[in-house]
């Protein structure tokens, strides 16, 4: 048995040490570990590796559960994982700490088209163009949910401004020659999708688009020649074989050969 001393000395050593301070931490360095891990959590899922950014980003949000960038983060990384609705609520979560960053609206629009909620997503993306007024894809990707919820329109007069800051934003001119031939207006259509065909040489759907514009109007053979074009850029897709082939057929012409 030891002695009293020695034990009455474990007992007053463990009281001291119970009694000691925490080492402080030094907010500065903290501050700058978190900015380390955000950064490096960026590169992660930039790079596709979603669980290495998931580790960097709870780290922290265990020190800081509300930082806004941690929360778009972590809304990127089950984007990632096709898990849209967690997705939706962690950028809501975001946008809420920091409503002025482009980025966390776009990512809502994204998980919000995701899940068909359109007329959502071009709200989400219409606040991150306002944000970023010269990024054309942002107001492009408005335009297009925007014609999704069938409001016309308005997808017209968002496209036409992404015209005027971004001609080169990819597709912007098929989808307001779309816009446009659902309003009914298809000559401007068809003035528009011949531009799109001049601005963007591979883009099929613009050949497809004057194709459908040419059939309303009664135009056969330049529908057509539209369509044979298109079936000659894609020869194989499921619109292809399903659309494009059997409007030919339709419209009484060969479509060429698959191959």
């Amino acid at each position: 048995m030891a002695p009293r001393s020695l034990v009455l000395a474990i007992l007053l050593a463990s009281a001291a040490s119970a009694c000691k301070p925490e080492p402080k931490v030094d907010p500065v360095e903290e501050a700058a570990k978190r900015k380390r891990d955000l950064d490096n959590a960026r590169i992660r899922l930039r790079d596709g590796k979603i669980d290495d950014a998931e580790i960097l980003l709870k780290s922290v949000l265990a020190g800081e559960p509300q930082n806004p960038a941690a929360l778009h983060g972590m809304a990127r990384v089950h984007y990632e994982r096709k898990e849209y609705a967690k997705a939706c609520e962690l950028a809501a979560k975001a946008i809420a700490g920091d409503a002025a960053v482009a980025d966390y609206h776009a990512t809502l629009g994204d998980c919000s088209a995701w899940q068909d909620k359109h007329a959502e997503a071009a709200a989400a993306y219409g606040k991150a163009f306002e944000l970023a007024p010269t990024d054309g894809d942002l107001g492009l990707k408005q335009g297009i949910q925007l014609k999704n919820a069938k409001d016309f329109a308005k997808a017209e007069e968002v496209l036409r401004k992404v015209v005027e800051v971004d001609i080169k934003a990819r597709f912007v001119l098929c989808e307001l020659g779309d816009v446009l031939r659902e309003q009914g207006r298809l000559d401007e259509a068809l003035t528009t999708y011949m531009k799109a065909q001049i601005e963007n040489a591979d883009d099929k759907m613009a050949y497809a688009g004057a194709a459908l514009t040419y059939e309303a109007k009664g135009d056969t053979k330049h529908a057509l020649d539209q369509w044979s074009t298109y079936i000659r850029m894609d020869c194989c897709s499921e619109y292809s074989k399903t659309v494009a082939r059997e409007k030919m057929l339709k419209l009484g012409g060969t479509p060429p050969a698959e191959g």
